[in-house]
C-alpha cells in the first residue's frame, strides 16, 4: 500500500529530502514503506532507524501512512483469532498423516 503520489519510485522533490546522515543513510518514501513494519516493531539498524525519523520530519504523506498503518495494526487486533472447526481439524490431520506418517505436527500451546 503506497500513499497516494508516492506510486513511483521517484524520491521527494528536490529541496524536501532529508539530508544524508553522516553515514550517509538516506531514505526515499518508497524505501519507507517497504520498512514500516521493521520501523514500528523496532528492529532496524540504529543508522536506518535515524535515517527514517529524518525523512518522517519532512515527509507528511509518510508520516499519514504511518499514522494509518498504526491504527489499522490496533484495530486488527481488537478482532477476535479465527478458530478452526474441530471437523476441518481432523481431516487436515488425517492428510497429514497419509503425508508424513504418524508423526503430527504440535499443538499450539501443548508441549512436546
Amino acid at each position: 500500500m503506497v500513499p497516494r503520489g508516492k506510486e513511483n519510485n521517484v524520491a521527494d522533490p528536490p529541496g524536501r529530502r532529508p539530508t544524508p546522515e553522516p553515514d550517509g543513510v538516506e531514505i526515499a518514501c518508497q524505501e519507507f514503506v517497504e520498512l514500516v513494519t521493521d520501523h514500528l516493531e523496532g528492529t532496524l539498524p540504529e543508522e536506518v532507524e535515524r535515517a527514517v525519523a529524518a525523512h518522517l520530519e519532512l515527509c507528511e504523506p509518510c508520516r499519514i501512512y504511518l499514522e494509518q498503518i498504526r491504527r489499522t495494526a490496533t484495530a486488527l487486533r481488537t478482532l477476535p483469532n479465527p478458530t478452526l472447526p474441530q471437523a476441518a481439524r481432523e481431516r487436515l490431520l488425517a492428510v497429514f498423516t497419509t503425508l508424513h506418517g504418524d508423526a503430527r505436527p504440535p499443538i499450539p500451546g501443548s508441549t512436546p
